[in-house]
């Protein structure tokens, strides 16, 4: 037995955050680099001087000291919300206190210092423990962000399969009677000594099945395809009911490259031949249509089993099926009607027109 496949959200410990993680950090540090020299601008030419001297290394080493907060947030992912933040908090405040040492020390080097250091010390600690802060608010912000969006790739991928399963689910609902009937029919003819009949209906079915069997549930079709698999699939209908099926399929030139889900119209065709058809002693026709109206495909169904059982019983199944298949393409962009006629029952569907360019092959029946 087949394991169920399980779709996992994993936190974001590839090189695809590492890198995203540096970028802010070095974007971070160029901007406090670009704030510590405007200001020392235009505190006059000494001390914008100074700032180019210092800055630079300043920032380069704040930088590497900063990253580590990145590391820490990565490790402490899984922790419990109070222990991880209590960590991020000590670690901020350990990457200021190195960040002020290198800072205070770097203004000796320099000899810039103009005040004792531990005022220096002080001073860089408080600015820095503000800077470290912010910089692990924004790491933590893009980790939490890369998260969500992973997160929402799984469920645009989980929302895909069950739309998959769906219309996979949609299609094995197609009514199987005319299969049974169809066997118990080529059973007939070949008692009857019609081996003929027998042999035609066999090349026909084998022709559905096949093009049923190969047709992508997820992948439209061209309505010229789809009208075609409806033909064969009264054809073998006509053999079971001879004179009592009359079938019409109108398909302007223009409409045969238009798209639709395969096997769209088949349980409504199927609902026309056993609730019109097969309770009926009389001719009754089953007319096919497709036409443009107002810039929408219109697909419709209809029969004039008037004189038989209801055309509307028993068709629930059918149409449900229909409409959750054009829900699941569509959206709310196609419709579908439903009504008894003078003559019988009419089934309409409205869809967006899309035309397959004539470029690409048609698809194998």
């Amino acid at each position: 037995m087949g394991e169920p496949l399980l779709i996992q959200a994993h936190a974001p410990h590839g090189s695809r955050p590492l890198r995203d993680a540096i970028a802010l950090t070095v974007a971070f540090n160029l901007f406090t680099l670009l704030v510590f020299t405007a200001s020392g601008y235009f505190r006059g030419p000494d001390s914008f001087r100074e700032s180019l001297t210092i800055g630079v290394p300043m920032m380069l080493v704040d930088g590497l000291i900063g990253f580590q907060l990145f590391h820490v947030l990565r490790w402490t992912g899984d922790w419990r919300p109070v222990l991880r933040w209590g960590s991020v908090t000590v670690a901020v405040i350990a990457v200021a206190l190195l960040q002020a040492v290198w800072d205070t020390q770097l203004r000796i080097w320099a000899g810039t210092m103009v005040t004792d250091y531990r005022q220096a010390f002080v001073r860089a600690t408080t600015i820095n423990t503000y800077n470290s802060g912010m910089l692990a608010a924004l790491l933590a912000f893009q980790a939490a962000y890369a998260q969500l969006k992973a997160q929402q790739r799984l469920l645009d991928l989980a929302r895909q399969r069950e739309r998959e399963a769906q219309m996979l689910a949609l299609r094995f609902q197609l009514n199987p009677h005319f299969l049974f009937n169809t066997l118990n029919a080529i059973s007939s003819l070949v008692v009857l000594g019609r081996t003929r009949d027998a042999e035609s209906m066999i090349d026909r079915l084998s022709s559905f099945l096949r093009g049923s069997l190969a047709a992508d549930p997820d992948r439209s079709v061209s309505i010229e395809e789809e009208f075609e698999m409806i033909e064969n699939y009264l054809d073998i209908e006509s053999v079971r009911f001879g004179e009592r099926l009359v079938a019409s399929i109108e398909l302007p030139q223009e409409l045969g490259r238009a798209q639709v889900p395969p096997f769209l119209l088949q349980p409504l065709v199927e609902n026309a031949v056993k609730y019109a058809v097969a309770p009926s002693r009389t001719e009754v026709r089953i007319e096919i249509a497709a036409r443009e109206r107002d810039g929408l495909l219109e697909l419709e169904v209809s029969d004039t089993g008037s004189d038989g059982s209801p055309a509307g019983s028993g068709t629930g199944v059918g149409l449900a099926n229909v409409r959750e298949r054009l829900r699941l393409s569509f959206g709310g962009t196609a419709g579908m009607t439903a009504e008894r006629t003078d003559s019988g029952y009419r089934v309409t569907l409205t869809m967006p027109l899309r035309l397959k360019p004539s470029s690409e092959p048609a698809l194998a029946a």
